[in-house]
């Protein structure tokens, strides 16, 4: 299966060097390869906005699971989740996210909240990335020259439409950190 999006698309909305990709020796221990080859050719945006990645994943420092990971599975004891293969992506405003290095699915841990599943794979969190990007002049007055072209309800509106269409899985979980970040869109960023 073909990812949702390749480098010329995230190169749209960011520079190739606000691109963080990492070296193929650094990324063996992900078993998935769709998620490998991603995070080695693509890349997640590595700069403020709505994601920024784990610094670590540019130093050269992959670590997967570990004692931490063990710590926060002991939180939440019921959770289906096997947190010993994930991998820190980074964040999206105080949300940790993360990567399941064996099934590639992308996991979400909101500040005071209970994991979910956040994206069904790598791409589709890039793909969703980039569309908030798309659709920043509509919702950022910062971006917007002319305020009177502001619309943040229709862009709530169409990233919404996007995003059940590109990853519905995604979208099921009322609770999901990307419904905390549809409602920053509608109400003009203002946290």
């Amino acid at each position: 299966m073909s990812p949702l999006i390749d480098r010329a698309g995230m190169e749209e909305v960011f520079t190739p060097e606000e691109l963080l990709t990492s070296a193929d020796e650094l990324l063996t221990g992900i078993a998935h390869e769709p998620t490998r080859a991603f995070l080695r050719d693509v890349g997640l945006p590595d700069r403020g906005g709505w994601f920024e990645s784990e610094p670590n994943l540019s130093e050269g420092e992959v670590q997967i699971g570990g004692e931490a990971w063990q710590q926060v599975a002991e939180q939440y004891p019921n959770c289906p989740f096997d947190m010993s293969v994930w991998l820190t992506l980074g964040g999206i405003a105080m949300d940790s996210v993360m990567v399941d290095t064996v099934t590639g699915a992308v996991y979400c841990i909101p500040d005071g909240g209970r994991p979910h599943l956040l994206n069904s794979s790598v791409d589709a969190l890039a793909y969703f990335l980039h569309a908030l990007e798309v659709e920043r002049e509509a919702y950022d007055l910062e971006e917007q020259a002319d305020p009177d072209v502001v619309d943040p309800e229709g862009a709530e509106e169409r990233l919404l439409d996007l995003m059940r269409a590109a990853d519905p899985v995604a979208m099921e979980n009322p609770q999901s950190s990307w419904y905390t970040v549809l409602r920053y869109v509608r109400n003009l960023m203002d946290y």
